[in-house]
Order: C-alpha cells, then structure tokens, then sequence
C-alpha cells in the first residue's frame, strides 16, 4: 500500500484549450487539464499555474485556486477559466496582428499543478503543450462590428 505513495507521481494531460464566454467586455479562455491520481488516497489539488505564448509572444500567465480532490486511483478533468478583459486581450495580441474570427493563433501553453502528495508533501507538476487556438465567431456581423471597432480604439490609445 505505501509503495505506490512513494513510487508512483500524478500525471497530467492538458486536453484542450479553447475558447469560453465571449461578450463585449472579455473573453475567457479554457484549459482542460486532466489530472491521473494513481495514489490509494485522494490527492488534493491547491491551486495550478500557468502561461500562454504565441510564438516568442508572452501573451499572459497567472495562478488560479482550484481547491478541490482527485479521487484515489482515477482520472479527473479540471477545467481552468481565464477570464481576460478586451484591454489585457488587446496586450497579449497585439504582436499577433492577423487575429480575426475563424483564424487559428498558434500557442505554447505551460500549465502545472500544486498537489499536496501523502507522505512526499507539496508537489508541482508541470505539462507543457503546442498547438493552435481557434478565433470563434461571434453570431452576428454587427456584434464582429462593434468589438473591433471597441478593439482597434483600445489600440490607439
């Protein structure tokens, strides 16, 4: 029963990056990250971090509570919302300058997870994953209309 406390780590997968809620005030991103326990016990999760570039573009990074508990010996999905203003979107994108409905951004996503392991204590876990973000449509041209113009003011300021 302790072997497999002292042997065995957590594993992580980042499953999916995509896009969330999406109004005239902010965007938020979504990282589904699926946690392996392969402990006996349940392993408790603290918080995760994490950070999204777009080629050598940092575009932005941050730490999230996520309090909650993998159960003993399962696999458990944890959705991490990233809710990002038009002004920090507008920052984080603005060396992206083809950025428009529909377009794919490319991204390197670094996201690890604080556990609080039995018998080995606080650990970090860290996954790193590459791929591409698709720009969603809004559902109508004047909504489109309205947040690029919001966009491009916020630009010039």
């Amino acid at each position: 029963m302790l072997g497999d406390l002292t042997t065995a780590r957590p594993e992580l997968a980042l499953k999916a990056v995509s896009f969330g809620d999406i109004d005239l005030q902010a965007a938020t991103l979504l990282f589904d990250v699926e946690v392996d326990n392969p402990y006996s016990v349940g392993l408790p999760l603290l918080n995760l971090d994490y950070t999204l570039k777009s080629g050598n573009n940092p575009l932005f990074s941050g730490i999230a509570d996520i309090q909650t508990t993998v159960p003993a010996r399962q696999k458990q999905t944890v959705t991490l919302p990233v809710t990002l203003s038009y002004m920090e979107v507008v920052n984080a994108f603005a060396s992206l300058k083809e950025v428009r409905p529909g377009s794919m951004i490319p991204y390197d996503a670094t996201v690890a997870i604080v556990s609080e392991a039995p018998i080995l204590g606080k650990l970090r876990i860290p996954i790193q994953q590459s791929g591409d973000l698709k720009v969603p449509a809004l559902q109508d041209a004047d909504s489109w209309k309205m947040l690029f113009n919001t966009l491009e003011r916020l630009r010039e300021m």
